[in-house]
């Protein structure tokens, strides 16, 4: 089982949900950008490759307690401070796992692939 932290409100024309990772350097928190800071230190950053032309998205693995208390700090902030609804989703099976560590997974959604006709 799989977790991750997003918006609620989906992007209109890709109708994804961005992970809140991405969206906190808009936020200016001194306490998020501390928290994240933190993360950086201890959460390794998948490498690029790994996101399959921007088709991956991150999950955390559900032994990553003390990650997830983390981004569940942040997620509460950000509800605060820009008034947007987070929603944490949990998953089987997130799609194709291209990277994995200890704490997370990097997976292509099922929808994202694209189809193998050879």
């Amino acid at each position: 089982m799989y977790l991750r932290f997003v918006l609620a409100k989906a992007q209109p024309k890709t109708r994804r949900r961005i992970g809140i990772l991405r969206v906190t350097g808009s936020c200016d928190s001194e306490e998020v950008d501390e928290i994240v800071r933190r993360l950086g230190i201890h959460l390794p950053i998948p490498p690029r490759e790994s996101f399959s032309g921007g088709r991956g998205v991150c999950w955390f693995k559900l032994e990553a307690r003390e990650c997830i208390e983390r981004v569940r700090e942040v997620a509460f902030l950000l509800e605060k401070r820009r008034s947007e609804r987070i929603w944490q989703i949990y998953s089987r099976n997130p799609g194709l796992i291209t990277y994995e560590d200890d704490y997370q997974i990097v997976a292509v959604p099922e929808a994202a692939r694209i189809p193998d006709w050879s």
